[in-house]
């Protein structure tokens, strides 16, 4: 892992290497859906963006499907195709497994992780409830309801240990034996939330014990919770208590395989959010991370951006993930995701003028009607420096009507990934 000032420290204003360099933009959840209240546009298409418009009109834009056309893609997948996984291993990615080693946690034998959510719940005669997936979004004290329900002992020889990642995130470890990660998710997802919470349930015979253990585990973390001194605090002020847990993602340990490796290029990862960040560990990645770049509508974007641009000294490529945009879709405020789009536009005015291939695509589209993943096609874009367009011709409104109509064809995400590593020189 490298920090800000150990990147910054390496650079110069020379960028050397027989290969040119690049920097991949992921902007999470970036494509959306047209929205009554921006006039029967997406955040996109109503954001100012010159600096995206500059780069789509110089280069190459278009439509780009994260997983197949139809397909429902989440960060985790999404994400693991533009780092180079192949889209055959597409299926391994869970997200337990990606949380636990962004946590620092890579999984022993036997060991299964579930992703978690702090959230709202309530005890009634059918069960839990759950009225806000994300508890508020909570950022404070988490570490300290964390430890609440850490190193709980299920019986049976199995234990659960609870890390947290970022805001209302964590990441629930099983240990122990006869252990499978076959079981269904607890998180109703955003369509199912407020309501029950639903019961983990075996997909395989060989998964009862872990389903019925995840199950006591919940209520034990709701026990614990629901009358914490932070959750009281909280109450106080009005705001939703963290009062449980809800999972999803389960999966045993990975090591998922790149194309980047095989072609041998070296990869830097600027990001705040633990998906990535733990996806980035286990594509062995080197990681920038700096307290300032957060998961959150305040993450640096200036200093993401510096960052990159010191990476690629001695690194092929640099991912910068911004996650904000994706946070507000889900919340349902495309007026929000439109500002910050606006600002991470500003944001990358120095890479115009880097000398460095610039590649933008998203994991995924989100809706800011209803706050969901949709399987709609995503805004990208790859600018190329040495290869650039005349710069008479009109420059495109980037969104996602433009792209519709670019001069990229509508291509998978590994298909743009090749696209940008034959730019490069693989």
């Amino acid at each position: 892992m490298l920090s800000t000032t150990e990147a910054v420290a390496r650079g110069s204003s020379q960028l050397t290497s027989h290969l040119q360099k690049a920097v991949i933009l992921i902007v999470d959840g970036l494509g959306d859906l047209p929205v009554a209240g921006l006039a029967g546009r997406t955040p996109l298409e109503a954001a100012r963006t010159p600096v995206l418009d500059r780069l789509a009109a110089a280069g190459c834009y278009g439509l780009v499907d994260p997983i197949v056309p139809g397909e429902i893609p989440n960060t985790d997948s999404g994400v693991g195709l533009l780092f180079g996984l192949p889209p055959e291993q597409s299926g391994t990615l869970h997200r337990g497994p990606v949380e636990a080693s962004g946590a620092g946690r890579r999984l022993q034998q036997g060991e299964i992780a579930v992703r978690a959510n702090f959230a709202t719940l309530e005890q009634r005669p059918d069960g839990l409830w759950v009225t806000d997936r994300r508890a508020g979004r909570i950022t404070e004290h988490v570490d300290e309801l964390a430890r609440a329900i850490d190193g709980i002992e299920l019986g049976d020889g199995l234990r659960a240990d609870f890390r947290p990642t970022d805001q209302h995130r964590g990441v629930l470890i099983l240990s122990g034996t006869g252990l499978d990660a076959a079981v269904s998710d607890t998180d109703p997802g955003d369509t199912g939330s407020p309501g029950l919470v639903p019961e983990a349930k075996p997909l395989q015979p060989s998964a009862r014990l872990t389903a019925a253990k995840i199950n006591l585990f919940l209520h034990e973390a709701h026990r614990r919770l629901v009358d914490h001194p932070v959750n009281r605090a909280r109450v106080a002020a009005g705001q939703p208590p963290a009062s449980g847990v809800i999972t999803r993602g389960a999966g045993a340990g990975i090591r998922p395989t790149s194309r980047l490796e095989a072609q041998g290029l070296r990869a830097a990862v600027i990001a705040g959010c633990n998906t990535v960040l733990g996806l980035a560990s286990l594509f062995d990645f080197d990681t920038v991370r700096d307290p300032a770049f957060t998961a959150a509508l305040d993450t640096d974007l200036d200093g993401k951006v510096a960052a990159a641009l010191a990476a690629l000294q001695d690194h092929d490529i640099a991912y910068v993930h911004i996650k904000a945009s994706d946070l507000c879709a889900h919340d349902r405020k495309p007026a929000a995701k439109r500002d910050f789009l606006e600002r991470l536009d500003s944001a990358l005015a120095p890479l115009a003028s880097a000398g460095v291939i610039v590649a933008l695509s998203s994991d995924h589209t989100t809706d800011s009607n209803t706050g969901a993943h949709t399987a709609d096609p995503v805004p990208s874009l790859i600018f190329d420096p040495a290869g650039r367009r005349p710069g008479g011709e009109s420059r495109p409104n980037f969104g996602e009507a433009a792209c519709r109509q670019g001069n990229l064809p509508r291509l998978r995400s590994f298909e743009f990934l090749d696209r940008v590593l034959s730019k490069i020189g693989c």
